[in-house]
Formats: structure tokens, sequence, C-alpha cells
């Protein structure tokens, strides 16, 4: 199997899609709605990638990098949303993201990025 993939995105067509599309090139991806699912799914698999969504119902996708960096430290980070006003925001940034992708997703260009970013 391919290199796996954690994404978290409380829209669940959109998540469907996005795991369909990468599961379709190769990738392993596990999927969580909330971010409370992904510290859960993360105690039994080892991502390669995370593809965050900032806007979650149970806390802050931002809080959730936070959280995934402490365990996670070089793991990389795709941070996506419909908010462009992120691309900004230095706590982003701070914790060294791959890269951010605003929505809509162009499902091409999402799987050109995460190719690039894990080196294939």
């Amino acid at each position: 199997m391919g290199k796996i993939i954690m994404l978290v995105e409380d829209e669940q067509t959109l998540s469907e899609i996005i795991k369909d599309e990468l599961t379709d090139a190769g990738y392993e991806v596990y999927t969580a709605y909330t971010a409370q699912e992904c510290l859960n799914k993360i105690e039994t698999i080892q991502p390669d990638l995370f593809l965050l969504d900032i806007k979650l119902p149970d806390m802050s996708g931002l809080k959730l990098l936070e959280l995934i960096r402490q365990k996670y430290k070089s793991t990389a980070i795709v941070m996506c949303t419909a908010f462009d006003s992120f691309k900004t925001d230095y706590e982003i940034w701070a914790s060294e993201i791959a890269d951010y992708i605003v929505k809509p997703v162009d499902l091409d260009d999402l799987k050109i990025r995460i190719h690039r970013i894990l080196g294939e």
C-alpha cells in the first residue's frame, strides 16, 4: 500500500470525495470528522501526511495542529480551509506546515502538491 494520509474534514461529502481521489492515486487514507476522532486514530496509525481543515466542530484546526506537532514533529501537514485569511497567520507557518490549500479544493492540484510534499 502507498503512503498514509490522515484526512480531517468535518464536511462528510467533501471528505469522501477527497478520500476516494487520494485512494485512487495510491494512498492509504484515514478520515476523521472531528479533532478528537483524529487524535484517537493517530494512536494506532503513523501518517506520512496530515490534511487538516481549520474549522472543526469540536476544536480549532490550529489547536489540533499544535497537538499533532507535539507527537509528530516532522510529519508533513497541509492545512485546508475555505478561509484564505489564515494564509498570513503566523501560528500556522510557525508550526512548519508543508502547504496551505484554499477550498474549493482542486483535486488534481491537491494530488500534485501531496506527491511533491511526500517526495514521490
